[in-house]
């Protein structure tokens, strides 16, 4: 089946283990993956956790189905193993994360304002008791809107990082797992170092621009947390 054969990750493969392991976070309360490749690259081991109050078997089903929409990724149930810890520790674990990233940047607001053929955007990000701001406007079609989103929340950490990085957009995407819909947001940063590619994904609910800005957010958090 060449390059992209099913239940391998490709070694021209346009994602890196770390880009998959954070998309697969948006799943059904899964709190951490790690996966295990073998030498010649097959995934041999997926490990989740997830809140005790999740269905095992619906966690692992919505690990295979993402996985193949998204990565054209075939995998075996067999190798997903999910252990699940309690509510109170989730809590305890997410305040210690809150105070090592106590700059971890939140949504605030976005507002959009369409006039004829014309959109425009602004997004109002949240870091340290400060408000940082993204703004974006352009021609009003669908697919654009999405592009103009996702350039004025670029545009915010940018201001909130003053210029030190750059990014690009490089796709966005919806998939459907269940009767979930999901924003998938690809994006390159490009530092002194060189160019390197952050994905992030949300639910879209019942608003897909802010999706799109929490999927942005989720990619480039861990990663900009020090400026």
């Amino acid at each position: 089946m060449g390059k992209n054969e099913l239940g391998k990750v490709s070694r021209n493969f346009n994602y890196d283990v770390e880009d998959i392991e954070r998309s697969l976070k948006v799943l059904s309360d899964i709190l951490f993956v790690k996966i295990v490749l073998s030498e010649d690259r097959d995934i041999k081991e997926i490990h989740v956790i997830t809140k005790d109050s999740s269905n095992p078997k619906k966690v692992t089903r919505d690990i295979e189905s993402f996985l193949l929409a998204k990565y054209n990724i075939q995998v075996d149930y067999r190798k997903i193993s999910i252990a699940q810890v309690k509510e109170d520790e989730v809590k305890e674990e997410q305040m210690k994360e809150d105070a090592e990233f106590p700059l971890r940047l939140k949504f605030s607001d976005i507002k959009d304002t369409t006039i004829g053929n014309y959109y425009e955007v602004l997004v109002r990000l949240e870091g340290n008791k400060k408000i940082y701001e993204g703004k974006a406007s352009g021609k009003n079609w669908n697919q654009n809107q999405e592009y103009l989103v996702a350039k004025a929340t670029l545009e915010g950490i940018s201001s909130y990082l003053e210029g030190s990085i750059f990014f690009q957009i490089d796709e966005i995407k919806k998939i459907k797992l269940d009767s979930k819909e999901i924003v998938v947001v690809s994006i390159n940063l490009v530092d002194s170092k060189g160019k390197e590619n952050l994905v992030g994904s949300a639910v879209i609910g019942d608003d897909f621009n802010r999706a799109i800005v929490k999927a942005i957010l989720k990619a480039t958090n861990r990663r900009i947390l020090i400026k």
